[in-house]
């Protein structure tokens, strides 16, 4: 349902949209690296199903079937708090959060 949603958020604005799908294991990989035990997400995320082009951000399926778009910092020190996150109960709810911040970025 996710892959439909935000590929009909590309066919709608196009080679500009600034998201896409990924089955990339490197963002999963990532994501344990920069988390540490005392995040919250720490080994909840199962895999990466999309990833912004704009930014450092990336959008995880984590086990109990929501969502977190999480911004990768590429850094094994993190403070706390780090790498920031949010999190959605569903793939609706992403779809919207990432086109209404496309629009009040890009548009």
């Amino acid at each position: 349902m996710l892959d439909e949603l935000l590929n009909e958020l590309i066919e709608k604005y196009g080679d500009d949209f600034s998201w896409g799908i990924t089955n990339d294991n490197y963002f999963l990989d990532e994501l344990n690296v920069e988390l540490s035990v005392d995040h919250p997400l720490h080994n909840k995320a199962s895999k990466a199903v999309a990833r912004c082009y704009s930014n450092d951000d990336v959008l995880f399926l984590l086990d109990d079937h929501s969502y977190a778009i999480i911004h990768l910092t590429y850094s094994k020190m993190n403070i706390n708090g780090y790498p920031c996150y949010r999190c959605f109960p569903n793939a609706t709810s992403v779809i919207e959060y990432i086109e209404k911040g496309y629009i009040a970025e890009f548009l």
